[in-house]
């Protein structure tokens, strides 16, 4: 799995660019909040074995490490038959857990991820650590913008023409999945100047119950370019939106009010068997219909071709 991260870098922990999975800290890169770097990490039994992508002291076209390992992504989707996920995490997540987190979409919904690991575990008194958080978030997009740019120009100038024309005949989409906090970090991206409709190389775009304001959200969502769709999940029982509700107005992934997108589908699990007050739908709800709605969104297929949803006009809302 390939990571791209502007977590610090621990060091320490690596031996000949080979460490674990706490080769990365809890702070922005020392260099700057906008400074990537790339890993290639693997599961092994219960830890993990984490490859920093080394960086050659005289970067030009010919040897950038991001186009290079974007290529074998890219490749590696075409060899798998896979679908590729950009997974951006949430708030309170240790870098190992963001492996995990990635690795269960891999797992689960049969596809190739790539992981943006953004430091949103700061440490402290929790609601101190959230705000905290947050502001991380803010100036962590330039980052993501980075890594879309940088993956875009792969695609474009690394690929040889006869793996372009695989990619292309294998029918591989990339997807990207905003959960919780992350969402809130794609939105400062989507409505700053550095913005160019980056994600237009998306197929489908998925806010998981994301913590953002419910209220004028369509500010920034109906400024998103993708390529097919844009879906946004929906439990009025989540627990997590719960606790951030008292710190901020409603949250886009815990209310049915507001849903005005004019260019996003609204999905509400809220009445689902087992959903219950679960925040991670993806991951955390046993329940068929769930289960086919994100394996269809992060494959690039459509959310309303999935059983289990009726559309509710009233709250232009999709309903389990």
């Amino acid at each position: 799995m390939l990571v791209a991260t502007n977590r610090n870098v621990v060091s320490s922990n690596f031996n000949n660019n080979i460490g674990d999975e706490n080769g990365f800290g809890e702070e922005v890169n020392k260099k700057g909040p906008t400074e990537l770097r790339f890993a290639n990490v693997k599961r092994l039994a219960r830890k993990w074995r984490v490859e920093l992508v080394p960086e050659p002291k005289n970067l030009n076209q010919d040897n950038l490490p991001s186009q290079l390992q974007f290529a074998h992504l890219a490749k590696k989707c075409v060899t798998n038959k896979r679908n590729c996920v950009f997974y951006i995490h949430g708030y309170n997540k240790p870098f190992v857990e963001t492996l995990e987190q990635a690795y269960l979409i891999e797992q689960r919904y049969n596809v190739e991820v790539l992981l943006f690991s953004w430091p949103s575990n700061t440490g402290g008194f929790p609601l101190f650590e959230y705000r905290q958080a947050r502001r991380v978030a803010q100036t962590s997009f330039g980052a993501l913008d980075a890594l879309l740019e940088k993956y875009a120009r792969a695609l474009q100038e690394w690929l040889t023409p006869e793996d372009s024309a695989a990619l292309m005949a294998c029918d591989s989409t990339t997807n990207l999945l905003a959960h919780s906090l992350g969402n809130y970090l794609l939105e400062h991206y989507v409505l700053s100047q550095a913005y160019q409709a980056e994600t237009r190389l998306f197929t489908n775009v998925v806010l998981s119950q994301a913590d953002v304001n419910s209220i004028n959200h369509i500010k920034w969502l109906d400024k998103i370019v993708v390529g097919q769709r844009t879906y946004a999940t929906i439990n009025e029982n989540d627990k997590i939106l719960g606790w951030s509700e008292t710190q901020n107005p409603p949250r886009l992934g815990k209310t049915l009010a507001n849903l005005e997108g004019k260019t996003a589908q609204y999905y509400d699990f809220t009445r689902g068997k087992g959903v219950g007050k679960k925040h991670q739908l993806w991951g955390d709800v046993q329940n068929v219909d769930v289960a086919r709605f994100f394996t269809a969104v992060l494959n690039g297929k459509r959310g309303d071709d999935v059983s289990g949803f009726t559309f509710d006009p009233k709250f232009n809302a999709y309903r389990m």
